[in-house]
């Protein structure tokens, strides 16, 4: 006969599965003092129990990431009695840390007297990594998003923009939003294009410098966009650095249709970790790079945009031969200046100027050396009109200039003075002196109030035709003639 099988030990196979489990298991007293560990808490952490035994296992393990409402939590449970679930940063025995997702348990014996604690681990360092990346891809795929719909936007004001200081307000606003991080300066070639001029900045620099040159830029000199402070080989720009300073910086070209026409400078000084933040930090600057590249391609187009508006502008409102402002500009710009002038109580005056004997001088000499002159005297007109006044050229021998704020016998004087200049006029043609030039000059000015340009246009007209009549080459006044502002029509003399 088989003899029943004995009762089972359970007792020795928890003692058993608690030995050989996978998860760490720790035993500790009411104290919080180990007095047992399991072999998968000494692979887990490296500690054996007679390293640990009757100490503390926050004396071994915590590590510098360990939260405080976690360590509150494992202080409530102890002195509560009560279980508690937590996720611990800790370390091994080799400094190395890791987190351990733990569950601790208050032990009572079968009286209901507390005797021990038992936690049971296992490592979640894997899963806090990838749950970490998870939340960065997650956070970064959100801040692209946020840059490409802020990007939308300002490649819509961008284009909008009608002027270049209209533009570069754009640029300030949009960089600083888009990038608050970095100071920011952004140059454009001058004329001669032997420098480039500081046209604006943002982020509270303000010790960039007004003028560079382009051999002062790496950038420039390769033809390409460049970053310092990214790369194992690298040289400062000269308009950027001092020996001692190595922030790091973006200096990119603005280039559209081939030509550059200016640099967009970036500088990430102020935000510079310290040097266990640098992976991130590189991480950060490479998204800003990409970033930077797209801010400045928009930027180029938008520049060349506005400059081309701004030439075509320029062609519809300036006279082709001379240079100077045209009929279309003079009646808009002097509507505007008496309807000014009317709110603001000042004055505004205007020289209407004829080349004398020009018809004649034409028939002698040809049209060729008539536009000559014509040039000449344009030339010598924006020279020498600044400021308040601007030289216009109606048409064939007929010039005109607007001023603002000046009485009449204010531009009378200064009439006076430019005839005196228009004689020292030299023009040579074919080799050879051309007889010198002379002006008769028309002056008329707003009594209080005035705003009709027509009776004003007409009052400089006929100055200028009185000064033809007492033998050219002089400068007659409205007051002279006792004119008032609304008079009858008169031919522009020849």
């Amino acid at each position: 006969m088989t003899k029943p099988a004995s009762k089972p030990d359970f007792d020795q196979y928890a003692i058993m599965a608690a030995k050989f489990s996978r998860d760490a298991l720790l035993v500790t007293d009411i104290h919080d003092k180990v007095v047992w560990l399991n072999e998968g808490f000494e692979k887990l952490t490296g500690f054996t129990l007679k390293e640990m035994l009757g100490r503390p296992p926050g004396d071994f393990l915590r590590g510098d990431l360990t939260e405080s409402d976690a360590i509150q939590k494992i202080d409530d449970c102890i002195t509560n009695r009560r279980p508690v679930d937590i996720e611990v940063q800790y370390r091994r025995k080799d400094n190395t840390p890791f987190w351990m997702e733990s569950r601790i348990t208050p032990v009572f014996d079968k009286d209901g007297g507390h005797t021990h604690f038992m936690s049971s681990s296992r490592d979640v360092t894997a899963r806090r990594a990838l749950e970490k990346a998870t939340k960065e891809a997650t956070d970064n795929e959100q801040l692209r998003q946020q840059e490409r719909r802020l990007l939308s936007q300002v490649s819509e004001w961008l284009y909008s923009a009608k002027s270049l200081e209209e533009l570069l307000q754009v640029i300030s606003k949009s960089l600083e939003t888009l990038m608050p991080e970095a100071e920011g300066q952004l140059y454009i070639y001058s004329d001669t294009r032997d420098t480039l001029d500081l046209s604006i900045q943002w982020g509270g620099a303000d010790t960039a410098q007004d003028h560079i040159e382009p051999d002062d830029c790496w950038a420039l000199r390769r033809g390409r966009a460049y970053a310092f402070g990214m790369r194992p080989i690298e040289f400062p720009c000269g308009h950027s650095h001092s020996v001692e300073d190595d922030s790091p910086y973006f200096c990119v070209p603005i280039t559209a249709h081939g030509q550059t026409n200016g640099l967009l400078h970036l500088n990430f000084g102020a935000f510079a970790p310290d040097r266990s933040q640098r992976e991130k930090f590189k991480y950060f600057l490479d998204q800003r790079w990409e970033l930077a590249l797209l801010c400045a391609e928009q930027i180029s187009l938008a520049i060349a945009n506005v400059q081309l508006r701004q030439e075509l502008l320029d062609q519809s409102v300036r006279d082709p031969l001379t240079n100077l402002w045209n009929r279309r500009w003079f009646l808009e710009a002097a509507q505007q200046q008496l309807t000014r002038a009317k709110t603001s109580k000042e004055p505004c005056s205007l020289i209407s100027v004829d080349v004398d004997n020009f018809k004649k001088f034409n028939d002698l000499h040809g049209h060729d050396a008539g536009d000559l002159v014509l040039r000449a005297l344009g030339a010598r007109m924006i020279e020498f009109f600044t400021n308040t006044c601007a030289p216009c050229r109606l048409g064939g021998e007929e010039f005109i200039v607007l001023c603002s704020g000046m009485t009449e016998a204010e531009t009378a004087e200064i009439s006076e003075q430019f005839r005196q200049q228009v004689m020292e006029i030299t023009i040579k043609y074919s080799g050879a002196d051309l007889p010198p030039i002379t002006v008769s000059a028309g002056v008329a000015a707003t009594p209080d109030g005035t705003t009709d340009l027509e009776s004003l246009v007409k009052a400089a007209d006929l100055a200028l035709y009185e000064a033809k009549r007492l033998g050219r080459n002089q400068v007659v006044t409205q007051s002279q003639m006792g004119l008032q502002s609304k008079t009858r029509s008169a031919p522009r003399p020849a």
